[in-house]
């Protein structure tokens, strides 16, 4: 009894850990379109969820979309690029490299919900001969080459982020790109309350600080070109805000009437300590473009 007691638990295997990343991002689209209006999230009506960054074309109001000028100010010149978009969530970044680039792009979600509402859009927007999505890890991408593979805020999920990135590297053609932008923790931040929480709550497994980003490029034959912190066009929660929404994420925790919406709130709790990190200037939200050689 004594041994059965200490024995450690088996690992999940990588199709456990897929399956309950997919189930995860299914509930949080749940989640997000009904508590946006009491602070989560945003984003769903453009398709995507990323950080809201200042944007220019909006007199400088937050949007979520702003990334994707961010990463595309600094890619190379692209014609007719093949893509892969490796996390692509509900499709808004395909959509808008598909039509930005005139090319064509794959997607990959662990959720099926998620690849039914980015083809759906697809077709709503007459780009469904040019788009496609596959339920499918980028950890074993399909065959390429790739001209551009992005990866937004996704490898955070990656619970071997080194691995990710020579998968994602192997499937470019030479010369291609793959443009990474994530949240990266500085030093100080690793042994903070709020790094486990937003860990915790997001499913992130391991969250790579920049230094590590760099070392992995020169290992897949990667070459940067452009390392940018976009930090500054963040705009977060006062951390009045956020106190205020996490007794309300406590309360609501209690009344949870199930584990999977126990779950659906811890992920709103990371997210408000990922806010709190930032606030603190514990967190960067880095872009990083780099070529195949």
């Amino acid at each position: 009894h004594v041994a059965a007691a200490l024995r450690v638990s088996e690992p999940p295997t990588p199709s456990e850990t897929s399956k309950r990343l997919g189930s995860y991002y299914d509930d949080l689209r749940t989640w997000t379109s009904l508590a946006r209006h009491f602070g989560y999230g945003g984003g769903v009506e453009n398709l995507t969820v990323h950080r809201r960054l200042a944007d220019p074309r909006h007199a400088g109001r937050p949007t979520t979309t702003r990334v994707h000028d961010v990463i595309a100010e600094s890619l190379p010149p692209l014609s007719h690029p093949r893509i892969l978009d490796a996390g692509c969530g509900l499709g808004g970044t395909l959509l808008d490299f598909v039509r930005r680039y005139e090319g064509t792009a794959l997607g990959l979600t662990l959720s099926d919900a998620q690849r039914r509402r980015a083809l759906d859009a697809a077709q709503a927007h007459r780009l469904g001969s040019r788009i496609d999505v596959r339920v499918q890890t980028y950890d074993a991408p399909p065959e390429g080459p790739f001209d551009l593979v992005v990866a937004v805020e996704s490898l955070a999920h990656s619970a071997a982020p080194g691995k990710s990135v020579a998968a994602l590297a192997a499937v470019l053609r030479p010369g291609g790109v793959l443009a990474i932008v994530d949240d990266m923790p500085l030093p100080a931040a690793l042994e903070t309350e709020d790094f486990d929480a937003f860990r915790r709550g997001w499913l992130a497994p391991v969250v790579w600080p920049h230094a590590r980003f760099l070392e992995a490029f020169d290992e897949a034959g990667l070459r940067l070109l452009v390392d940018r912190d976009v930090t500054p066009a963040l705009r977060v929660r006062t951390l009045a805000r956020i106190r205020r929404l996490m007794l309300v994420n406590r309360w609501l925790r209690r009344a949870a009437p199930s584990k999977r919406w126990r779950a659906i709130l811890d992920s709103h709790h990371g997210g408000l300590a990922l806010e709190r990190l930032y606030r603190r200037e514990l967190m960067e939200y880095r872009l990083l473009v780099a070529r195949r050689v």
